[in-house]
């Protein structure tokens, strides 16, 4: 079976100041002897990190800690083989190359001696450390950016594969031979090997790119990338002659290019099989990085038909061009740069102060801080008082217009916090500049100030608006900020309309104001993750980097889950998704407390003595139906208690002065709890792929279609891009058709097109099973990738994984979705409440 959805992951690594190329096995290493450095090139005797051998370093990096075996030359190559001091079994062989063959016996002699073997041992362990440090960081961010349904092969090198050119060149009569000379071995080197640029995002504007493709894909660090120059290097399988010629001739001074070769070599430096002296086209394997080495080619150079040799000194200004000319990319990388557009700084006015229109009228007016002299006679002054009234009217309007305004930022806040009000009215008490009175205490009865502020009634926000109004008001402003991001809850209010009005589903449950524009707000909030990571499955890593080290973060009882959970839970007015236990796991206890965001609730068994196992098992699987409570009367306070056919099982401990009240705060209750379990699980079917095909049999996989029916080829593929969903199919919400149908909807739209999903309502036994096998699994998971990846995997390790896996498998194919019973048609009655309806009811017991 050929799975899809696996993308594999090749690097390139930077070259380290002290460990060279970190790209390869290979050690470039060099000592001291006597009058010159004698230059080296360590290879041990496998091929990939990966390899199990590669841990012996860090335990043979130290001269107590190893023997010599032998240290013996054969032809050009000295090999040394090592053996662990605690475990001779254990050993290291190494072929050491030489720069000079004549020195050969001069590193056998220094490799005799234990202390100079753990240096080079050392420096291989250093390596290997560099190396997993910088694929630790690969992993967290790679995972962290994972797409549902999607998963990454073991993370590998990319092997370079240098390329030698042979060409003769002519150049123009005049041409600085040092300067062409620098230029064509730059260009080669980049047309064989296409460079990835990071540019700033004024760069990026001023070439024309449009913000949506500049931000599109994860966020980096070091600047932003072109698509069109990932694309170019990617790796190749062909080299054409025709692509140097090109980029050759385009150097100015160069006049023509002739009689060109191409050979490719290995790490060793040794021509490689069918790629030598190719004059059209140079093939490769596709998995390699092909890189131009300018001392494994011959480029001559002509004027006038005469060859142009360059001196040594012109070779090596030459090859000073080429560093600096690479020197300069490896500084690409941009530091401190901003990655963002900056937000315009806006002008501050202060429009709740509000200044009275009346001080600009004239003297003669007597308003404002123009006082009547007291000579004037009283008809003056109740004319003045009279203007000074009717101005106060306008007056109100102008200050609650400008209160309006400098409020426009509560109105649009979108915090759970904000001020339950859209309209601000201003109480013209005093002149905010002068401290004149507005005369507002002769105009407005006593108490105006409240109820102008709060209201007439109970159902009022201020005098201006009724909450009602508030609820329709803020909807609508909500309503305009997730337009403007193509957004609508419309379909969700709809749906809960018809569910709150459908007593089969919602029982005694309402749909409430409160409510939706707490999901609204919530989901604006969020929107900045739920948008951009509204793709992204579960990172199943969840680690993180500490000192160097890769740390493992814990999955439950946490907010970790996918962008897709997150933004589908959203949607669906379920605000909290921690990945934690939906059914209780814990075992039989005297009482146990359920903490919600708004209340802690309290539950004891009554008479914990007798049949506590029984009690307690009844009662989880229970607690949440409300016509299971009974309302009793204890001395002068009334209790909710929870009943198993007149048997007392639990009781809430929570006193009542009333059964009215103990009722009413039972359907909150079981609100609250309803709304507090609602959550699900999300598992990519790709993660339960069989790693090693030798240990894992035909139970430990899941099932494929085998009917005859079964011609698509998504049934052959029972992992490629398919996901389980499981809920709770028992919740108040979840047991209602409509909004399951809406909740699916919701589940298929928002995962990508190429996703199948199965959805599974499922009772609280199957949920159960599965919760405890997903949550080892999950915790365990990772562990064994990493170390599959590493090639640390011990045979006690690979059954307990298989365990683990296979108990999964048999719980997710257990899964079966419950449905609300349904009664028979009653040829008698006219019309049957809840008929039986295929696929949507079952049938109960009598």
């Amino acid at each position: 079976m050929q799975l899809r959805g696996l993308n594999k992951i090749k690097v390139e690594l930077d070259d380290d100041p002290i460990l060279g190329d970190l790209n390869t096995l290979i050690l470039e290493f060099s000592f001291w002897e006597k009058t010159r450095w004698i230059n080296l090139k360590i290879v041990p005797q496998f091929t990939q990190w990966d390899h199990p051998d590669s841990n012996l370093f860090k335990k043979m990096n130290a001269p107590s800690k190893i023997t010599i075996e032998s240290v013996k030359k054969t032809q050009d190559i000295v090999y040394l083989t090592v053996n662990r001091y605690s475990k001779p079994s254990e050993s290291l062989h190494f072929r050491i190359f030489s720069e000079d063959k004549n020195e050969l016996d001069l590193v056998l002699g220094h490799f005799k001696t234990e202390k100079n073997v753990c240096e080079i041992i050392s420096l291989f362990a250093k390596k290997k450390n560099k190396i997993q440090e910088i694929f630790s960081t690969i992993s967290v961010r790679l995972h962290q950016n994972r797409n549902l349904t999607d998963d990454y092969l073991c993370t590998q090198i990319i092997e370079k594969v240098d390329i030698g050119i042979c060409a003769d060149i002519e150049i123009e009569p005049g041409a600085d031979a040092i300067v062409v000379m620098s230029q064509i071995q730059i260009a080669i080197d980049s047309i064989i090997s296409p460079k990835i640029n990071f540019y700033s995002l004024s760069q990026l504007v001023k070439e024309g790119y449009h913000s949506e493709d500049i931000f599109l894909g994860p966020k980096l660090t070091h600047g932003f990338l072109k698509d069109e120059e990932i694309e170019k290097a990617q790796l190749t399988n062909e080299i054409h002659t025709s692509d140097i010629i090109a980029v050759l001739m385009a150097i100015k001074g160069v006049k023509s290019v002739k009689n060109l070769l191409m050979t490719a070599y290995n790490l060793l430096g040794k021509p490689i099989p069918n790629a030598i002296n190719k004059s059209w086209v140079l093939t490769l394997n596709g998995e390699v990085k092909p890189v131009f080495n300018a001392l494994k080619s011959k480029l001559l150079l002509f004027q006038k038909n005469i060859p142009f040799l360059l001196s040594e000194n012109q070779l090596m200004l030459v090859e000073q061009k080429v560093i600096m000319s690479k020197t300069l990319f490896n500084q690409k990388k941009l530091k401190g740069a901003n990655n963002d557009f900056e937000v315009e700084n806006g002008t501050y006015y202060p429009l709740n102060s509000y200044s009275s229109i009346q001080d600009e009228f004239p003297v003669t007016y007597g308003l404002g801080k123009n006082y009547l002299s007291d000579k004037e006679t009283d008809l003056r002054k109740a004319q003045a008082k009279q203007l000074k009234g009717y101005l106060f009217f306008y007056e109100q309007i102008l200050a609650d217009f400008f209160s309006q305004l400098y409020n426009a930022k509560e109105l649009f806040n979108t915090d759970v916090d904000a001020l339950k009000k859209s309209y601000f009215p201003t109480y013209l008490d005093k002149d905010d500049e002068t401290g004149n009175d507005f005369y507002s205490k002769e105009l407005y009865k006593e108490g105006f100030k409240k109820i102008l502020l709060e209201g007439e009634s109970e159902n009022d926000v201020s005098l201006y608006e009724s909450k009602t109004l508030f609820y329709d008001r803020k909807n609508r402003v909500l309503d305009h900020l997730m337009a403007r991001f193509a957004e609508s809850f419309s379909d969700y209010v709809f749906m809960m309309y018809q569910v709150s009005g459908d007593t089969s589903g919602m029982g005694s449950l309402s749909f409430d104001y409160d409510d939706l524009i707490l999901d609204k707000q919530n989901f604006i909030n969020a929107y900045p993750e739920i948008s951009s990571n509204r793709g992204l499955g579960i990172d199943y890593l969840n680690a993180a980097i500490v000192s160097n080290t890769l740390h493992f973060n814990p999955f439950w009882k946490t907010d970790h889950r996918g962008g897709y959970e997150k933004r589908v839970a959203k949607l669906l007015g379920i605000n909290e998704i921690p990945l934690r236990n939906i059914v209780t796991e814990e075992g039989p206890q005297t009482q146990w407390t359920v903490e919600t965001l708004n209340e802690d609730f309290l539950f004891k068994i009554i008479t914990p003595a007798t049949n506590l196992q029984e009690k307690w098992d009844w009662a989880q699987l229970h607690f949440l139906d409300q016509n299971l409570y009974k309302i009793y009367k204890v001395g002068v306070h009334f209790y909710l208690y929870l009943v198993d056919d007149n048997k007392k099982i639990a009781r809430l401990e929570h006193k009542f002065i009333s059964e009215a009240k103990a009722f009413e705060y039972l359907q909150k209750m079981i609100k609250t709890l309803n709304l507090y379990y609602e959550n699900f699980y999300c598992l990519e079917h790709i993660l339960l792929r069989p790693f090693n095909n030798k240990t894992f049999l035909d139970d430990d996989l899941l099932s494929v279609c085998l009917n005859d029916e079964c011609d698509d080829i998504a049934n052959n593929d029972p992992y490629s891009f398919k996901a389980t969903i499981v809920l709770p199919g028992y919740l108040s919400r979840f047991k209602n058709l409509t909004f399951r149908k809406y909740a699916e909807k919701i589940f298929r739209q928002e995962a990508p097109a190429h996703v199948l999903l199965k959805i599974c309502w499922v009772n609280e036994k199957d949920l159960l099973a599965f919760q405890r096998k997903y949550k080892i699994w999950l915790q365990n998971h990772r562990q064994y990738r990493l170390d599959f990846c590493r090639n640390k995997l011990t045979p006690a390790k690979e059954t307990k994984y298989k365990i683990e896996l296979n108990e999964l498998v048999v719980a997710l194919k257990e899964l079966n979705t419950i449905y609300p019973e349904g009664n028979l048609y009653d040829c008698q009655l006219s019309e049957s409440i809840n008929p039986i309806i295929l696929g949507n009811t079952s049938l109960g017991t009598l």
